[in-house]
């Protein structure tokens, strides 16, 4: 759910993605191809960050320093925090991460992944909701439609997104302007080509986007950079900026993702965060 710790100043008005996307990340830039233009000529830059399993005060080092890193970069509008916040989903955890998200100076946008989820709990997602609101979202901002979807499957690494879901992101869409520009976010990855973790039913997920704009699907949970061009949607995952986990890529960086919608550029740059 978004969390809006100052307003969220600036982020009106119309812009679009890109024809053109490049990636700015630990190895040279990539040409991903022609991307259709979007809607608008304004620019923004919003960072995405996931997979910091915090577990104690220690643990959450990390993610001050990220949030430092992010606050210290001026272009950045906003930050979406794609899942694995936790190491167990205990309340203790989610809120030591919470207190240091609660330090970015712009707004943030969060959706649990399956370490936010405490299987013993009733509500398995209640020390989530909790700590930062509900499990699903929309924000429509800068001509834009960010999507923040619940991929989880209970505590499962490997998952089939709920029918629940799935009405409710088909209740969204209903809603949608066909036009405008959509980030889909979510824990688990949707790349087609991802190394390990795609999401079971991702085809028909996004089978349900293919009357709208769908430009951007960033995840976590494969701690790695990925990043392709599929039919006119960038997709990503990024490496996890924790130091209880490792990078499934055995790459020894840790960080964040930015996003960079420059005219009729779409760049991606991943940050290394200094553990």
């Amino acid at each position: 759910m978004k969390i809006t710790r100052r307003h969220f100043l600036g982020l009106s008005g119309a812009l679009g993605l890109a024809s053109c996307a490049r990636v700015k990340q630990v190895t040279p830039d990539v040409n991903l191809g022609r991307l259709r233009p979007g809607f608008g000529s304004r620019d923004f830059t919003f960072a995405a960050i996931n997979d910091t399993h915090v577990l104690d005060t220690r643990s959450a080092a990390i993610v001050n320093h990220a949030v430092r890193s992010i606050n210290a970069d001026e272009r950045v509008q906003f930050t979406v925090i794609l899942g694995d916040i936790a190491t167990d989903g205990r309340y203790q955890e989610l809120n030591l991460a919470k207190v240091a998200f609660d330090q970015l100076d712009k707004p943030y946008f969060a959706v649990p992944g399956n370490h936010d989820v405490y299987m013993p709990a009733k509500d398995i997602f209640g020390n989530y909701r909790l700590a930062f609101g509900a499990p699903h979202w929309t924000e429509n901002t800068r001509g834009w439609l960010f999507i923040g979807l619940n991929s989880c499957e209970e505590d499962k690494s490997d998952v089939l997104v709920q029918p629940a879901e799935l009405e409710w992101l088909g209740k969204v869409l209903g809603r949608a302007n066909r036009e405008r520009p959509i980030a889909l976010l979510a824990h688990h990855p949707f790349n087609p080509n991802t190394k390990a973790y795609r999401v079971k039913n991702a085809d028909e997920i996004l089978a349900m986007f293919s009357e709208h704009n769908l430009k951007l699907v960033a995840a976590g949970h494969y701690h790695g950079n990925q990043v392709e061009e599929h039919e006119g949607v960038l997709f990503t995952t990024t490496a996890c900026c924790s130091t209880t986990r490792d990078n499934h890529d055995n790459t020894p960086e840790k960080g964040y993702r930015l996003f960079h919608v420059t005219g009729e550029t779409l760049e991606t740059e991943f940050v290394v965060v200094q553990s």
